[in-house]
């Protein structure tokens, strides 16, 4: 599940054979965090979106039983050459315990028309153990064309593409707006690792299930289908559990793999501050979700 900055079968094989030698340089991060106080568009220059631009969403990672690291997906306005954009990030980091073994310190970011939440621009930074990569893909509608390219080994590849092609953020992002119910049997397509595929999102069941700090949260739980690095696992299942109400949070994210059960469970959600006032109480959201 790369999307959230793990590379399940590489770890494997890192804490079987162990990690030897010194780690080669890292790929530099253009963003390292949210920004304290990013510019915000003046009244009526952007559309109104479905969830809260500068809201703060932090994942604990767990391999098995142990806590591996945290992933922190963000959003944020941004001002390129007067064009307002949106910016979904994320950054995932192993901590102590996963360090000595396998580092990851990974970064991915879209660059969004806020109009027709469509990306202008995906960026993807990735260090894992000896794995690096430094990719930009362009995203032009008007020409029907993506542009890939591999910064670090200097390849480039073009794609046909149409209004129905996202990359991975606004992929994720989309399962915030639509409220699926078990059984839909919808697909959607993607861009990811210079090629496009057909995810299936599957809606399942419903589901209550516990998470520390929230409580029961009632969920609707995905099981979709999909093999591309950026998101699912080639290989095992994947679960999806959103929030079953107007937030659609992804409260849970797990990944069954031969010797393991990988998660990545939410433990923080932060909103942007009010007009006028002080951002909204962790504990407020938290009280919220369980309901």
């Amino acid at each position: 599940m790369r999307g959230l900055g793990v590379r399940l079968g590489a770890w494997v094989a890192v804490v079987i054979a162990g990690a030897a030698g010194a780690w080669p340089p890292k790929v530099p991060l253009p963003v390292v965090g949210p920004m304290l106080q990013p510019p915000q568009p003046p009244p009526g220059a952007v559309p109104d979106l479905w969830f809260p631009v500068g809201e703060q969403l932090k994942y604990t990672l767990q391999w098995g039983l142990l806590n591996v690291g945290t992933a922190l997906a963000w959003s944020e306005w941004v001002n390129e050459e007067g064009r307002w954009q949106l910016a979904l990030r994320l950054r995932t980091r192993s901590n102590a315990v996963l360090d000595a073994i396998y580092p990851v310190d990974d970064y991915i970011e879209s660059r969004v028309d806020p109009a027709t939440f469509l990306p202008i621009r995906f960026i993807k930074k990735i260090n894992e153990g000896r794995n690096r990569y430094d990719e930009v893909t362009v995203f032009d509608y008007a020409e029907g064309v993506a542009q890939w390219r591999s910064l670090l080994r200097g390849r480039e590849k073009e794609l046909p593409i149409d209004e129905t092609i996202r990359d991975i953020p606004t992929l994720l992002y989309w399962f915030r707006r639509e409220r699926l119910a078990p059984g839909d049997e919808r697909e959607l397509r993607v861009m990811a690792d210079n090629k496009i595929y057909t995810v299936l999102p599957r809606p399942v069941a419903m589901e209550t299930i516990a998470v520390p700090g929230f409580g029961p949260v009632r969920c609707i739980r995905y099981e979709p289908a999909a093999e591309f690095n950026g998101l699912f696992v080639r290989k095992g299942k994947v679960w999806l559990w959103v929030s079953d109400d107007d937030r659609r949070v992804a409260m849970k994210i797990e990944a069954e793999v031969p010797v393991a059960r990988v998660r990545a469970v939410l433990s923080e959600i932060r909103q942007p501050p009010r007009v006028g006032g002080a951002g909204v109480e962790v504990r407020d959201l938290r009280r919220a979700l369980a309901q």
